[in-house]
């Protein structure tokens, strides 16, 4: 190092090393740049499109008539128009088809319409869709006689002292302010003639035992007094039975003498000799048009 002082060789050396750190420092620099760099270089691929809605497969018709016959026509007619259960053509129409399908899986608490356990989602959408078929080629049936008629005919006969239509009259019978909608016509016109049989029968419980309703029976107590009546109630060790007056009687089985249904009787007389077919059909015609509040 002949030619220079030692303080000139001192910043020789520290520049030269000054310089190598920056020389390694360039050389690393594409190393810790290059990925933020490639990362904004690199295009931003789109989000892959939705695929589309895949349509539901149409209505089974065929099945759905099929399943309608086999669950449903015994209650509501082979057409829908109603026999013990009501006319059920157009109500897809009114009520929707999903609350159709909610009441044919869940059923109608307190009333003949039981839940559905074995019909599957698939199956239910094909008999509404037979049922709404039907509201729209079958026409609603309207009884032939003449309501005004009926309503006089109704009054006169007595029939206000036993039921109850929109909170008036009694309340030995069924209440009939929406008769109408519970019931067609042709059933109307055959509890008419034939009050006592095919009594109408509520489901009760999961495994969807039967209540029949206004069901008679007859018992004698160990003192042979008599008493007979409808059943509201019973168990396994009690009855109460309503008379003809509305009064009930609560009776205890191993205190009588003998309990026995009387099939086929009932507190409501038939009309079926005492009215002339014009008269029915008015008074049919009347029941019909009972549907509640609209």
């Amino acid at each position: 190092m002949s030619g220079f002082a030692k303080g000139e060789v001192d910043y020789v050396i520290g520049a030269g090393r000054c310089h190598l750190l920056v020389l390694i420092a360039s050389l690393m620099l594409p190393a810790f740049s290059s990925p933020r760099a490639a990362a904004q270089e690199t295009p931003i691929a789109p989000a892959p499109a939705a695929s589309p809605a895949v349509p539901a497969a149409p209505a089974d018709l065929e099945q759905g008539k099929r399943l309608f016959e086999q669950n449903c026509s015994v209650c509501h007619g082979v057409n829908g128009s109603g026999e013990e259960g009501p006319d059920i053509r157009g109500v897809p129409a009114s009520l929707g088809d999903q609350a159709v399908k909610d009441i044919a899986r869940r059923g109608i608490a307190g009333t003949a319409m039981p839940a559905s356990t074995t019909l599957s989602d698939r199956e239910i959408t094909n008999i509404v869709a037979y049922i709404r078929k039907l509201g729209s080629t079958s026409p609603a049936e309207t009884p032939k006689g003449d309501p005004k008629n009926g309503e006089a005919l109704y009054q006169s006969s007595g029939c206000s002292t036993c039921h109850m239509i929109a909170g008036q009259g009694g309340n030995i019978g069924p209440e009939l302010t929406r008769i109408g909608a519970m019931r067609g016509a042709v059933n109307l016109r055959e509890r008419l003639q034939d009050p006592g049989a095919n009594l109408p029968k509520v489901s009760e419980a999961v495994f969807g035992n039967s209540w029949t309703q206004y069901l008679m029976f007859r018992a004698v107590e160990k003192d042979g007094h008599v008493v007979e009546g409808m059943r509201v109630g019973e168990d396994s060790f009690t009855i109460v039975l309503k008379d003809s007056g509305g009064r009930f009687h609560g009776l205890w089985k191993p205190d009588l003498r003998t309990l026995e249904k009387e099939p086929g009787k009932s507190f409501m007389p038939s009309f079926k000799d005492t009215l002339s077919s014009i008269q029915m059909d008015d008074l049919v015609a009347y029941l019909a048009t009972l549907k509640g509040a609209q």
